[in-house]
């Protein structure tokens, strides 16, 4: 009972931080001139998704179960995609994906491009023939290179976005009355608070999979990956009543280039040996395909803007991304 009074404790200080957070990344993106897309894509999922760092690194380091780690970053990724059928209930009339620009497309392909290269990791790693630098797997190398490219790609094309918008209207500036110099120490004291979160929630993590019996990969998919992912949802649902719908929805698929981004930490991190050549591999790998399908879906909708609610108020692919959740986190459990 006091683990579970732990964790609830946890998880709530987690949602204060993560509200905080979704209000000064607005703040930033005016301040840094870079637009809400970009910061909520590489600043404010970089920061909501510090859980999943700190988390894992402890998984891999300190309680050596890599299954929790790359379980709580590919449940994550899925989570993090049902939040934008969640969003869409709050969003009033107009479906989500109907008002966010469609230039998130591109985060969210290069979502798949590097999900891909997860799947193709363990996919090696399943066969006995995972491509290594001494420990560390090649495939973990190119998610981190691969991140790197996409915030530059994300970055040069919200610059060029920008400048087409400032030349037929005039930029609105509405946190004049805090300095840049605040802003900024308030977004990295935010992260910080949100790093030691992680570091406790990967304990409460492990010992709720010893507790009960549920194993490391389900535990991490479902109830480590919800609770890490605790922040995006309370973010993007702070952004939503800041009527930032753009800074919502980068934030959920920037998170998760940030995510896979930390597969490749982990695998750093993981000293014993190659990180995915130590998973159930079945299990992941079959997570990591879900997870595709759910972006190329809301990658979908997001480009066909015809679509409109069902009598459930949900559009079709909010309740295809349900489904897809609940069949993901059905693999977990019955792997």
């Amino acid at each position: 009972m006091v683990l579970f009074i732990q964790a609830i404790v946890c998880v709530a200080l987690v949602i204060v931080v993560g509200s905080r957070l979704s209000r000064n990344a607005d703040v930033l993106a005016e301040k840094t001139g870079l637009g809400r897309t970009w910061v909520g894509a590489i600043l404010l999922a970089g920061a909501t998704s510090l859980p999943e760092l700190a988390t894992g690194i402890s998984a891999v380091t300190v309680f050596d179960a890599p299954n929790l780690a790359v379980g709580g970053i590919l449940g994550s990724c899925l989570f993090n995609l049902l939040i934008l059928a969640i969003l869409d209930i709050f969003t009033g009339p107009e479906p989500l994906l109907r008002q966010a620009q469609t230039s998130h497309g591109l985060a969210a392909g290069l979502g798949c491009v590097m999900l891909g290269v997860a799947s193709l990791g363990i996919l090696l790693s399943a066969q006995q023939t995972p491509l290594t630098l001494g420990w560390i797997g090649l495939p973990s190398l190119a998610l981190l290179l691969l991140y790197g490219i996409s915030a530059r790609l994300i970055a040069q094309f919200e610059l060029r976005r920008r400048e087409d918008i400032l030349e037929q209207e005039s930029e609105i500036f509405q946190y004049r009355h805090i300095s840049s110099n605040r802003a900024y120490l308030t977004f990295v004291l935010l992260a910080a608070a949100i790093v030691v979160l992680g570091i406790w929630l990967a304990a409460l993590g492990d010992q709720i999979a010893a507790v009960t019996g549920l194993g490391q990969s389900f535990v991490g998919a479902l109830l480590l990956a919800a609770a890490t992912s605790l922040p995006e949802v309370v973010a993007s649902l702070a952004a939503i009543r800041l009527n930032a719908v753009d800074l919502a929805v980068s934030n959920i698929f920037g998170s998760n280039l940030f995510n896979l981004a930390i597969l490749g930490i982990y695998d750093l991190a993981y000293v014993r040996g190659n990180l995915l050549s130590n998973i159930n591999h079945s299990v992941h790998l079959l997570t990591a395909i879900v997870a595709i399908i759910m972006t190329q879906v809301a990658l979908v909708r997001l480009l066909y803007r015809a679509a409109r609610r069902t009598r459930l108020y949900l559009t079709w692919d909010g309740i295809a991304i349900i489904a897809l959740y609940l069949g993901g986190m059905y693999i977990n459990y019955r792997g």
